[in-house]
């Protein structure tokens, strides 16, 4: 049972930090152990003389600190072995990639020993996302999520508004419908196809006809395709958008965009096969960068944001604790595919 008797009410502390403290100090001397119950809001407030709204308080902070949990039905339980005054973030993640790695390393290096940081992968469900998020709810300082997700409707842009605005951290994509201040660190994929196509001019003004092959699926950007567009007809290009790559589309003098990998080896087949020589004949920009991109056929041109920065400016926002939504660097790596 924690000593509420030690509360001082002539104390400077507020009493709620007090109670924080004194359940820390018990945790820290072995009074309650990892996954032991402590007593209720109401337990504490009836027993102790102590008004039930600041005994709240304390358990609200102790479980964003996660230094307790709450058990629906059940009651508040202990969460750590030793008690840590650390930013405890939720990181969730649509799919475990390379880019993905990418950001999660640079967030958690970057918050470095002032953070724990706690990482979830809702594989594009809305479903999954609502799942961690209601038995998470309450017990981290910050909620961090991708917004990636094939089944994207109203009830997904409900579930991510049931984190408070204060707490939300949105990373690679914006929602338009979501309501409120949160942070957000994001591609601007509009404008940034379009920048990157525009400063290429010197290179593509080669090609007579710009194809985009732009995958089904609600994981994928329209933005892409209203940046695509925009450019071809601003620069008075010849252009299609497909959802695979058509061998009988092929013209010569074609420069193909892609954002899936199958799609460029499909390709760099069909060139092969045909005996069209890429960087010339065929253009080649793919979205993303990888290592094999860099030695294929020479070296394949890639657009693609800076993961390892979005990360870094995630993490840096939470320290600092603005609140602003921040446009991540976006690139054109040129190399003789283009």
């Amino acid at each position: 049972m924690i000593n509420f008797t030690q509360i001082q009410e002539d104390s400077h502390t507020p009493k709620y930090e007090q109670v924080m403290n004194l359940i820390k100090s018990d945790i820290e001397n072995g009074i309650f152990k990892r996954g032991e119950r402590i007593p209720s809001i109401n337990e504490t407030s009836e027993d102790f003389l102590i008004s039930r709204d600041t005994v709240e308080k304390a358990y609200a902070r102790l479980r964003e600190h996660g230094v307790i949990k709450s058990v629906p039905g059940k009651g508040y339980y202990v969460n750590c072995d030793q008690p840590v005054d650390k930013i405890r973030v939720l990181l969730i993640i649509n799919k475990i990639s390379a880019h993905k790695k990418k950001i999660v390393q640079a967030f958690i290096e970057n918050l470095g020993e002032q953070a724990i940081v706690e990482t979830c992968v809702h594989n594009y469900s809305t479903d999954t996302l609502k799942r961690i998020l209601d038995e998470n709810q309450g017990n981290y300082n910050y909620y961090a999520i991708i917004p990636c997700f094939k089944d994207f409707s109203e009830k997904t842009v409900k579930v991510i508004s049931s984190v408070p605005e204060d707490k939300l951290l949105l990373i690679d994509k914006d929602v338009k419908d979501l309501k409120g201040k949160y942070k957000a660190v994001c591609e601007n994929f509009e404008n940034d196809i379009y920048d990157v196509l525009a400063s290429a001019l010197d290179r593509i003004t080669k090609y007579q006809r710009i194809n985009l092959i732009f995958p089904d699926g609600n994981q994928y950007v329209s933005d892409i395709m209203a940046g695509f567009k925009k450019f071809c007809v601003d620069y008075r290009y010849d252009y299609c958008i497909t959802n695979v790559f058509d061998a009988d589309c092929v013209k010569p003098r074609s420069l193909y965009i892609v954002i899936e990998e199958d799609e460029l080896v499909n390709i760099i087949k069909y060139c092969k096969n045909n005996q069209l020589e890429i960087g010339k004949e065929v253009g080649i920009i793919s979205y993303n960068d990888t290592p094999i991109k860099e030695v294929l056929h020479d070296g394949i041109a890639v657009v693609s944001t800076d993961f390892y920065k979005m990360g870094e400016s995630a993490a840096k926002m939470l320290l600092e604790r603005r609140t602003e939504k921040l446009s991540n660097p976006f690139y054109l790596i040129r190399r003789p595919s283009l």
